[in-house]
């Protein structure tokens, strides 16, 4: 049996540039892992097997991981699809923290590390999946481009702790992308730069899906506004198409204080302090 990390992510911005035809995003993000983590084991069985457990495992209403191996099969990339699976739904679903798509490239990167898979395939199930799933092959931040692709990984980012807020309020991606106006914007945000810098970041961009996740959730900016009141906290934003948002703090008991005052004031909220790794 073998005990695997999978990672949750954080969009430092977002950006939405323009729709296709076919009603696709072409978007440019930047994406980073925190240290909050879904739980994977894997272990060799008799027949496939797959259970979700943990605090927002009654949320799963698509079974990623059996779709996986449903697409690996179908294209004949691997032969065997016995195992045992249990996954501990930590990261909350619906939130824009990416946990359905770092499960399947987790479970990508376990069939790699067994010789059954070769990167580039990888890579390409990835692609033909999800739009979040190329990111978390790799540990490093990266440059997100069109409808979701990796432009080039970049050097990590200094440690800073974030506090995490969920309204329990599962957003739909598509409802939240298809409700979004377009409208005029030039992107200034330098893909080719050679060095990044979280400060600079943060404080140039934001993230356009806010708006509209607003009214579809309203209490994305009651949170909002709350992490923005708080001592030492900076850049607060929601990450994803939502519902979950994020602020900053450099220092951890700082980052702490504020997420008991929002679990005294909001006990139906899931509150959470992480670190950007």
């Amino acid at each position: 049996m073998e005990k695997l990390m999978s990672p949750a992510k954080v969009n430092l911005f977002l950006n939405i540039l323009s729709r296709d035809d076919q009603g696709y995003h072409d978007i440019n993000s930047i994406f980073t892992h925190i240290d909050l983590n879904d739980e994977i084991t894997i272990s060799e069985s008799d027949k496939f097997n797959i259970n979700f457990l943990g605090e927002f495992s009654k949320y799963i209403k698509h079974n990623n991981i059996k779709i996986l191996f449903n697409f690996l099969i179908k294209k004949n990339l691997i032969k065997s699809d016995r195992y045992s699976i249990r996954i501990t739904k930590n990261i909350p679903v619906g939130s824009g923290l990416g946990g359905g798509s770092s499960n399947i490239a987790t479970v990508l990167n376990f069939l790699k590390s067994r010789k059954l898979l070769r990167d580039d395939e990888a890579i390409y199930v990835a692609k033909k999946l999800g739009s979040d799933i190329e990111f978390f092959l790799d540990n490093k931040p990266a440059i997100i481009t069109g409808r979701g692709n990796v432009f080039r990984r970049i050097e990590y980012f200094k440690s800073v702790y974030v506090l995490l807020v969920y309204p329990n309020i599962v957003l739909s991606t598509q409802e939240v992308y298809e409700s979004y106006k377009l409208s005029n914007f030039k992107n200034t945000f330098l893909t080719k730069a050679e060095k990044f810098e979280l400060d600079k970041i943060l404080g140039s961009t934001k993230n356009m899906l806010e708006k509209t996740a607003i009214d579809l959730c309203p209490d994305i900016k009651i949170i909002i506004d709350e992490l923005k009141s708080f001592y030492g906290a900076s850049y607060s934003r929601m990450t994803g198409s939502g519902s979950c948002c994020f602020t900053v703090f450099n220092e951890k008991d700082n980052a702490i204080k504020a997420k008991n005052i929002i679990k005294s004031n909001h006990s139906s909220w899931w509150t959470c302090v992480a670190r950007i790794i």
